[in-house]
């Protein structure tokens, strides 16, 4: 039951249901950026192709480059409008001001910890003026990648053992108990205060599910946005 509702590969399941929403306000901002700018370079980091399929984005004014630690397979007739790169989002093989967009869909959580967190931000605002980043809400009862109510807040050193006795979907049986710690520490979830910290220039826009904070999203743009 639950695979049925959190599966990405299933473009109606209820995840990407809720992504698809997210996406309606990304989609705008994306096309006032090509409307102002003509042709436009996305970097999209932790991305993959799969995701774009998903939220249907077919634009020939748009190039974008996915990034990620593993490699992305992008179909050949998609080529002319993707491309994809193996490196660290830390440290991201690219000028200054390289981009017209950063995107990054759920990946800052997975830097391991705070610092590289900030790093991360830090990289996010070096490569474009413009950046869309989006992260889970520590607050909502769902852990979204173990899905299990509030795991979030058990102490990596329980997680730790909990994950030496068993896999927790996300995260893999540990063969002992400091990969479990590491593989706990993968993953750091967090509020809004500390997600603005890392973004103070940006909106933080909140979206919610019954009522209760899901994700955030820090959004900097240098044309002013219209209220519809």
């Amino acid at each position: 039951m639950l695979d049925s509702l959190f599966s990405y590969s299933d473009s109606q399941s209820f995840v990407n249901r809720l992504r698809k929403n997210r996406f309606s306000k990304i989609e705008s901002i994306l096309n006032t950026l090509i409307d102002q700018k003509g042709r436009i370079r996305i970097l999209d980091l932790g991305g993959d192709y799969a995701y774009w399929k998903t939220m249907n984005w077919k634009n020939d004014s748009t190039h974008i480059t996915l990034l990620n630690l593993a490699d992305t397979t992008i179909p050949l007739e998609q080529k002319e409008w993707f491309d994809s790169l193996q490196a660290n989002a830390l440290k991201c093989p690219f000028p200054d001001q390289s981009f017209d967009l950063v995107f990054s869909n759920s990946a800052i959580e997975h830097m391991g910890s705070i610092e590289n967190q900030n790093e991360f931000a830090n990289e996010v605002k070096r490569l474009a003026p413009n950046y869309i980043v989006q992260t889970p809400s520590i607050w909502f009862p769902l852990e979204p990648h173990c899905r299990i109510p509030f795991f979030q807040f058990i102490p990596h050193p329980i997680r730790a053992i909990l994950l030496r006795l068993f896999p927790i979907h996300y995260f893999p049986k540990a063969k002992n108990y400091a990969e479990g710690l590491r593989s706990s520490k993968t993953t750091l979830m967090m509020g809004k205060k500390r997600f603005h910290a890392y973004f103070p220039q940006a909106e933080i826009v909140t979206e919610y599910l019954w009522g209760i904070p899901k994700s955030y999203t820090a959004i900097k743009l240098e044309f002013p946005q219209h209220e519809n």
